[in-house]
Formats: structure tokens, C-alpha cells, sequence
């Protein structure tokens, strides 16, 4: 499955989740800023690992990005998606 725009992400920042994500994620990059919501690292396993082991160490941190990312998706809804899926041509 490729699932390019990022409702994950949506669904993350909708629970005050921060989202660690990579440069080459597509979407994704639409929603998550680098150190403000959450991190965009690169495609490296290590990489994306020391990004998640801070957000377990740092909870505080987590938190904050966490709520940092609601606003981001606030007007993203199902409803609104539909809507804009049957207008569609």
C-alpha cells in the first residue's frame, strides 16, 4: 500500500502525537516541520531510530511537539475529504 498524503500524520497531530518522518516521505512533508511538531530525518534506519529514542527519553519534548501539530490538521476531516473526493472530475 502507498499512502502518500499522510493521513497517519493527520491522525497523529489530531491525538497530539509528534510524527518522526523522513525527507523523502512525500505528503507527509506537507504537515511535519523539523523540530517544531515533530522530526524529518533522513532515509536511515539509525537516523529514524535516535529521533525516536529522543522523543522517549525527552517526554516533555514529545508533548510539546505533540500539541505544536495539532493546529496543522484542525479543518482535515473525513467529512471535508469526501466532499472534496466527489468533486473531484
Amino acid at each position: 500500500m502507498d499512502e502518500d498524503y499522510g493521513f497517519v500524520t493527520v491522525e497523529a497531530f489530531r491525538a497530539a502525537r509528534p510524527v518522526v518522518t523522513t525527507r523523502d516521505a512525500g505528503g507527509v512533508l506537507e504537515f511535519v516541520r523539523n523540530g517544531a511538531n515533530g522530526f524529518v530525518c533522513p532515509p536511515v534506519p539509525a537516523e529514524i531510530g535516535k529521533r525516536l529514542d529522543q522523543l522517549f527519553r525527552q517526554r516533555e519534548l514529545a508533548a510539546q511537539l505533540g500539541q505544536a501539530g495539532a493546529p496543522a490538521v484542525a479543518e482535515i476531516g473525513w467529512d471535508r475529504v469526501v466532499a472534496a473526493l466527489l468533486e473531484a472530475p
